[in-house]
């Protein structure tokens, strides 16, 4: 679902919720962002309180419809327990070693499967105060933050998946195709060209211009 702005104010973000694949925002790569507003604060309070509904240990931006490279993550899934932790524009380097471990995503109900990734990472990005950080994260953290990272690029854990799981998983994602152009004949969901506007919008309030983005600064 879109962000529901006021009309008085036309960089408003409003009342935000999870999307289901295959919502276009999904599938679209992130932009960095350069404002840090008011309204893009409420909306991160707003992606704690839906990340600890659905029980989830991290959350993107572009998973409640909004265009910008940030993403929340919490490894308690709880709002009374754990450290919230808010990363805007991440990069990721120096991947070393390698796991396999069963993943989720609160943007794909129901689906489960072994994904390998890079044991460890350096994450390096802005806090919400302004503050640059460096982290050499492993283990879980490390699997949490790259599963996000991964939706800021526009892409979904089944993309990494071999051959017969992503044959596997494509049942799932096929299904929730149809069920979704089914809303939208229906009229019980927008077209994509609704939501691709209301991204435009979003991202023409905050990010970067084309000759900013190669800095990468929050």
């Amino acid at each position: 679902m879109e962000s529901t702005p006021s009309p008085a104010d036309p960089a408003g973000i409003g009342r935000i919720e999870l999307v289901e694949f295959p919502h276009p925002a999904l599938l679209r790569r992130t932009s960095p962002l350069v404002r840090i507003d008011d309204d893009l604060c409420d909306a991160i309070d707003q992606m704690f309180e839906i990340m600890y509904d659905a029980v989830g240990v991290g959350l993107a931006a572009n998973q409640v419809g909004l265009p910008y490279r940030l993403f929340i993550v919490n490894l308690e899934a709880n709002p009374d327990s754990g450290e919230e932790l808010v990363f805007i524009n991440p990069t990721l380097s120096r991947p070393r070693g390698t796991a396999l471990q069963e993943e989720g995503c609160l943007s794909l109900p129901g689906l489960r499967m072994d994904v390998r990734r890079p044991e460890k990472v350096i994450l390096e990005a802005w806090t919400l105060e302004g503050e640059q950080v460096r982290l050499d994260i492993d283990g879980f953290l490390a699997r949490v933050v790259q599963h996000e990272f991964d939706h800021l690029e526009g892409r979904l854990f089944t993309d990494r998946l071999p051959e017969a799981a992503a044959l596997e998983a494509r049942r799932v994602l096929d299904t929730m195709h149809e069920v979704y152009v089914g809303k939208q004949s229906r009229g019980e969901l927008p077209p994509d060209a609704h939501y691709h506007a209301e991204l435009a919008r979003l991202e023409a309030a905050r990010c970067a211009s084309s000759s900013a983005r190669s800095r990468g600064r929050a």
